[in-house]
């Protein structure tokens, strides 16, 4: 899979959204952005064995 492009995602959804950003937080948002894909790819490179069950019930704080 490609390395995510912070910029092309931040182009892409804010006029998709409507939602208004001042340009001055671009390169934090862009930051933040490469931060959760980094998050993103650790949690997908963790390996689990296949009998590994959800839980039935999320409870919080548990």
């Amino acid at each position: 899979m490609p390395e995510p492009d912070p910029e092309a995602i931040i182009a892409a959804l804010l006029p998709a959204t409507g939602i208004p950003m001042d340009p001055a937080w671009r390169a934090a948002v862009a930051a933040n952005l490469r931060v959760a894909a980094g998050i993103a790819q650790a949690l997908q490179d963790f390996p689990l064995p296949d009998e590994v069950e959800p839980a039935p019930i999320f409870e919080p704080g548990r």
